[in-house]
């Protein structure tokens, strides 16, 4: 399948353009629909299109349940930090700072569950489709 030359032109275009679009839906999660889940659908998908186009080769290389796993426990420290302030476990927090170059901003900790629930898609859909790609390999059993 990756030997199409169409293929490989149109994912040197399309899976730029799908990972531009999931860190913009990933960042207007908090004030427009979408968020961690479908952005990570949408990089998956972007993945899915290299591996049509390009082969499994240097996909299968990484370990892609590591970054479920690191999502995971991302989504979860992201609870426990409105316990530290005295709040309630998965209770909404803003992050106040102050940068030098960039001035005031805040951070609501519910961009860090995003965070986590986009590496969980992400990690989990692109561990499925290196191992359904791996099945093809005749050396496979």
């Amino acid at each position: 399948m990756h030997e199409s030359p169409i293929l490989r032109t149109i994912s040197r275009f399309a899976i730029p353009l799908a990972v531009f679009l999931s860190f913009r839906i990933f960042m207007q999660g908090h004030d427009l629909p979408g968020g961690g889940f479908i952005a990570g659908v949408i990089a998956a998908a972007a993945g899915a299109m290299y591996l049509l186009a390009f082969g499994i080769g240097r996909l299968a290389r990484f370990p892609w349940w590591r970054l479920s796993v690191l999502g995971l426990l991302c989504a979860l420290a992201s609870g426990f930090v409105p316990l530290l302030q005295g709040s309630t476990f998965m209770d909404h927090v803003v992050l106040d700072y102050e940068l030098p170059l960039l001035g005031h901003g805040h951070l609501p900790s519910a961009t860090f569950f995003d965070l986590g629930v986009y590496m969980i898609v992400l990690g989990t859909l692109m561990t499925l489709f290196v191992e359904l790609g791996l099945e093809d390999r005749p050396w496979s059993s």
